[in-house]
């Protein structure tokens, strides 16, 4: 300020004298230099605060992009693992089929419920059900007498699987996982019902002498540990789902019945276990 105002004093002194000296010219010179310096630099970091913005407006836009692509990525990450995941159940579900015969000695052999034609009516479910259930009551009638109550509780499992693959169509988007749950459910059929024949098989006096089939007993209990939860989880789909009156109705009473042999096979196995025999220190 003191600059200008003394470029600007000699400047008129000089007018007044008739002339203007050459140190007041390149004064003002300099202060006007100065002004045009601080004027670029000021304009020359405009433009740089400028650039810098668009630099970051594109940065933020690949940004967005790119993680747009990874979105994409991991979406399709997912239904590869679903597709996968449907893969190992199936292998899994016969696995455990396999096994239980290994084990229990295949007395019952039961095939997994399936349905090449699928309910799209409450009507056609209500059909393919009693047709069903026809063909287990058939299959009750030829076994043998010791034999009739064991599988008859089987096949009301097997029936309430038969009605949640049926209904497949019916529930729209808790179909498949409903389908699953169910199919998981059948699979430890096979399982349950040999064990409870090999608990039923042992003589009066093997359980006096050796008490309970602890390892049948043992056997059940973890198949019904992990039906149950297939159960609740059966029954909280359905309860979130839209579903039709007749058909929650329908589908919930064959879950009950599911539900009610997982419970006389648990008291089976509590009952076997609590069972001691005169030797049973001894094992």
């Amino acid at each position: 300020m003191k600059k200008y105002i003394y470029a600007v004093g000699t400047f008129v002194l000089a007018l007044a004298m008739g002339g203007v000296p050459a140190a007041a010219v390149a004064n003002a010179d300099n202060f006007y230099n100065v002004g045009s310096v601080s004027g670029s630099a000021n304009l020359n970091a405009d433009a740089q605060a400028g650039g810098t913005d668009a630099s970051t407006s594109v940065s933020a836009r690949m940004s967005a992009g790119e993680r747009a692509s990874e979105n994409r990525q991991k979406r399709q990450e997912r239904r590869s693992e679903a597709a996968s995941s449907s893969v190992r159940a199936a292998e899994g579900l016969q696995h455990m089929s396999e096994r239980a015969r290994e084990v229990l000695g295949g007395h019952f052999f039961f095939n997994l419920e399936s349905t090449t034609t699928q309910a799209f009516s409450f009507a056609q479910l209500q059909q393919m059900i009693q047709m069903r259930k026809q063909e287990l009551d058939q299959e009750d009638a030829s076994t043998t007498l010791a034999d009739r109550n064991i599988v008859k509780h089987a096949n009301e499992v097997r029936l309430a699987v038969h009605a949640l693959l049926a209904a497949k169509p019916l529930l729209g988007g808790i179909g498949q996982q409903v389908s699953q749950i169910a199919q998981q459910v059948d699979a430890s059929v096979g399982t349950t019902t040999n064990a409870e024949a090999q608990i039923q098989a042992r003589s009066f006096w093997t359980n006096f002498l050796f008490g309970g089939d602890s390892a049948a007993a043992a056997v059940i209990q973890n198949e019904v540990a992990q039906n149950q939860q297939r159960i609740q989880a059966l029954t909280q789909l359905l309860s979130q789902a839209n579903l039709s009156v007749d058909v929650q109705t329908t589908l919930k009473a064959q879950i009950a019945a599911m539900q009610l042999q997982q419970t006389n096979l648990a008291n089976l196995a509590q009952k076997e276990q609590s069972q001691w025999g005169l030797f049973s220190w001894r094992f």
